[in-house]
């Protein structure tokens, strides 16, 4: 019987495991929304709350108005046609242009295209010379700076693929450009990337904050894990097919950085010898999990909602500590922050 026992409770603790295990997801845990089961939608992950106020504008809020540019590219002036409105004199106004103006902003895309021509001579002595074209002019026909800069913004910046890409200059220039030609200059400009990713890695180790994180991706079809460091204005990204501490040691920023090292209790980032932070986050999801596991334990209610608080004030201190900055002459109305009591 006491064996029974033993095992029986041995079998309700492992189900109660497998329960905990199964009943994870997005919001409760650290698995990505991707992984949720396409049949059980789990809750909303937000935490946020009704504060009361109606939407819009918030009072103190620094609004933003388009202003009339002094000289603009293309100026209309329209007519007064037609004799005076009172239908009787039947006389034409002598118009002036009034001071009231009214401007429209628009984008124009278009293919413009430069021709070199070089020329040649005979100097007094008989012998011919000629003029050579510029650096980097090399074929009879070829793509400008800007329409390759524009497609390795477009793609590694707005992570627009190359075909697509193509598609947006055809379109709307007429290039008749390819995704090979798109390809061949994010290869080129992938090497002569040194000088500023050198200089971003150095400041990343040298700040006071970073964060660190990893997410899976495919590369050529394989699974590989994006491995970021990053800042408010930095960002280092290194592409691994480990997750690890292989591919964090192979990142090579980890190891010399001193500062708060923000992450999400990854083990592999726990072995560096600097400051470590957990991100508040995910502490909102483990607490989630241990509220749905344990309703006995009110305290998990309790942490959640000091967690939103400080987070709430730390974003209203940031709005004002911007203000100061920006216009430190203006009073700025704030909300009233809430009690951490």
């Amino acid at each position: 019987m006491a064996e029974q026992t033993a095992l029986i409770e041995h079998l309700r603790e492992r189900i109660r495991e497998l329960e905990a295990r199964w009943a994870k997801d997005s919001h409760n845990s650290s698995r990505p929304p991707s992984s949720d089961s396409p049949i059980k939608k789990p809750p909303p992950r937000s935490q946020h709350q009704p504060t009361g106020r109606k939407p819009s504008g918030q009072p103190g809020r620094r609004g933003v108005t388009r202003s009339l540019v002094d000289h603009p590219d293309q100026c209309v002036i329209i007519p007064l046609t037609g004799t005076c409105a009172c239908r009787r004199c039947g006389i034409r106004i002598a118009a002036t242009v009034l001071a009231e103006r009214r401007q429209v902003v628009e984008v124009v895309i278009q293919r413009k295209v430069i021709e070199y021509r070089i020329v040649g001579g005979t100097c007094a002595c008989g012998r011919a010379q000629r003029s050579i074209f510029p650096a980097g002019i090399e074929a009879p026909v070829q793509y400008g700076p800007s329409v390759l800069a524009f497609a390795v913004y477009m793609t590694q910046y707005q992570l627009l693929p190359c075909q697509r890409t193509a598609g947006v200059l055809n379109e709307l220039a007429g290039l008749g450009i390819s995704p090979a030609t798109l390809q061949r200059a994010v290869r080129v400009a992938a090497t002569r990337r040194a000088v500023p990713v050198n200089a971003i890695r150095r400041a990343l180790v040298a700040a006071p904050v970073a964060h660190a994180a990893e997410t899976g991706r495919r590369v050529n079809g394989n699974l590989y894990w994006l491995h970021v460091l990053s800042t408010d204005r930095l960002t280092a990204c290194f592409p691994h097919p480990k997750r690890g501490a292989e591919a964090l040691d192979a990142f090579g920023l980890l190891a010399p950085f001193s500062g708060v090292l923000v992450h999400d209790h990854w083990s592999a980032c726990q072995r560096y010898p600097c400051w470590h932070a957990f991100c508040n986050a995910h502490h909102l999801r483990e607490l989630t999990a241990i509220a749905e596991r344990s309703p006995s334990q009110p305290w998990t209610t309790d942490m959640t909602a000091l967690l939103c608080q400080a987070n709430a004030l730390v974003g209203e201190a940031t709005v004002r500590r911007y203000f100061q900055l920006a216009r430190p002459d203006v009073p700025r109305a704030t909300p009233n922050a809430p009690s951490l009591e």
